[in-house]
């Protein structure tokens, strides 16, 4: 079946931008002298939260104690500057471009993601992607209060649409609101024993699930 309308998370999903993402928290949180291993562990365990609630888990949680008061934004603000550095970096994921050109004639697209929405609105703008999306959500809100705006502002079922992400926290935020939710996994296996409508290597499989042609 056809969704009436198709949902997007951004980063591991449309653009192949995680490992920069690790090196933008790598440098934000240098004085800190954390282990990049161990930082990839927490950014995978909290991809898909936004930044100024991932960072203060993701310290917690290799630091031991509470981030410092006070602290928060000066690591945002030294995170947003690597993060502007680093976008020239960024390329598209496999099959992305190919399944956005195609699917943006036949469905409308909506992007909802953890980024904050000036920096995602740069990024979509540097490649060029706006034509693609009727909305591009970013933060804030969360991703499941976007993702039920969506499906009152459309008027639309739960069923009528999917999400697309690349998280557990993407499947928490679509469960939050009972859209079917399509995993996209990129090799760390984020959803297994999960029960997702489907799970993918990429938004080039997307086209066939949902009878796109």
């Amino acid at each position: 079946m056809r969704p009436t309308c198709i949902l997007l998370d951004f980063d591991g999903v449309i653009m192949d931008s995680m490992m920069l993402k690790l090196d933008a928290y790598c440098f934000a949180l240098a004085e800190y002298g954390f282990d990049r291993t161990k930082l990839r562990e927490q950014q995978l365990r909290y991809a898909g939260l936004s930044r100024s609630k991932a960072i203060p888990i993701m310290f917690e949680a290799l630091a031991g104690k509470t981030l410092p008061e006070g602290n928060l934004e000066r690591i945002l603000t030294l995170f947003a500057e690597e993060d502007d550095r680093l976008r020239e970096k960024m390329k598209l994921m496999p099959g992305s471009l190919a399944f956005l050109k195609n699917a943006s004639r036949k469905v409308p697209l909506v992007v909802v993601t953890g980024t904050p929405q000036e920096a995602i609105d740069k990024t979509v703008e540097r490649f060029e992607l706006r034509s693609y999306f009727q909305e591009v959500c970013g933060y804030p809100p969360a991703k499941a209060e976007h993702l039920q705006a969506q499906l009152d502002k459309r008027g639309l079922k739960p069923e009528q649409t999917i999400y697309v992400g690349d998280s557990i926290q993407d499947y928490k935020a679509a469960n939050a609101s009972g859209i079917p939710f399509v995993g996209i996994n990129n090799g760390d296996n984020p959803f297994a024993g999960l029960p997702l409508m489907a799970e993918l290597k990429g938004l080039g499989e997307l086209a066939d699930l949902v009878k796109l042609g």
